[in-house]
């Protein structure tokens, strides 16, 4: 059988080959003379374990081992975070790729992106549910870089799955016109990478602080989306979504480099938890 990462490299194999239609359009902007293994960014099961020092200042974990596996058969809650493109622009304005799932935000000595501590954050609540006490970690506690990013808990011994839609590398923004055309070429592509992740229980929309975007029409759009019995837990809070059919959890949080408050990406959680409360069994 293979692993998860054998099932990833293969896919991305097919996608590249699949990728070929963005020659024909235009819109797109990628002309023949640019390869698409240089702007296709692999993602999937983030790896685990020490980074290394890596491409000058910035830190990677460069070896892929079985424990992030390991750790992901064996979590209660299984999260998937949904993003748009990874931004790998250079400084010549040029488009390269990088394997995500190495990837650690990290350099100079600091988390050089927002993305990561807002990513960082709720990924840290969502791994330390405490299933006994039906308990999230207090925001408090999971805002704190020394837990999220190094501590024993944290970042490097999580299992966390970060798919972005448009595998092709982007800029800054990636406007909802153009992300929804990537996702309606490579649907049938994305639904297979999920599907590699068995088990996979929370589903983060990472968008913009609403929830009608190209990325919440894939998990609910009648007739089109993954989960179109998607529920609203609380009438007064949009945060927080269920599907009883499928008993998956979906949280949706403004897009991970939003200039937001903190707090922001972590609220579904007090939501989460006292669905779990009311909902006793609804993930086993």
């Amino acid at each position: 059988m293979l692993s998860i990462y054998e099932q990833e490299n293969a896919l991305f194999e097919r996608w590249i080959e699949h990728e070929k239609w963005i020659y024909q359009d235009e819109w797109t902007g990628i002309t023949e003379d640019i390869r698409l293994e240089d702007i296709f960014c692999q993602d999937g099961l983030h790896y685990t374990g020490k980074p290394e020092e890596s491409h000058g200042e910035s830190w990677r974990i460069l070896d892929c081992d079985n424990m992030q596996e390991t750790l992901w058969n064996n979590a209660f809650l299984k999260p998937v975070f949904l993003c748009k493109d990874y931004n790998s622009v250079t400084e010549d304005g040029e488009l390269t790729c990088m394997d995500i799932r190495e990837e650690t935000g990290y350099k100079n000595d600091n988390l050089y992106f927002k993305f990561y501590s807002k990513y960082m954050i709720l990924l840290y609540g969502l791994t330390n549910y405490d299933v006994a006490h039906n308990k999230f970690p207090a925001f408090e506690e999971a805002i704190i870089k020394e837990n999220y990013w190094l501590g024993d808990n944290g970042f490097f011994h999580a299992p966390v799955v970060r798919m972005n839609l448009k595998k092709i590398a982007g800029g800054r923004k990636c406007p909802d016109w153009l992300l929804d055309k990537y996702i309606k070429q490579d649907k049938d592509l994305i639904t297979q990478q999920r599907d590699i992740y068995k088990g996979a229980n929370v589903f983060v929309c990472c968008h913009g602080g609403y929830n009608w975007n190209p990325i919440w029409d894939l998990l609910k759009e009648e007739g089109y989306g993954w989960f179109p019995d998607l529920k609203q837990y609380d009438k007064n809070d949009d945060s927080f979504w269920y599907s009883e059919k499928d008993r998956i959890a979906v949280i949706c949080t403004p897009h991970m480099s939003a200039r937001t408050s903190y707090w922001s990406f972590y609220k579904a959680l007090p939501l989460f938890e006292r669905f779990l409360s009311e909902f006793k069994g609804f993930i086993d």
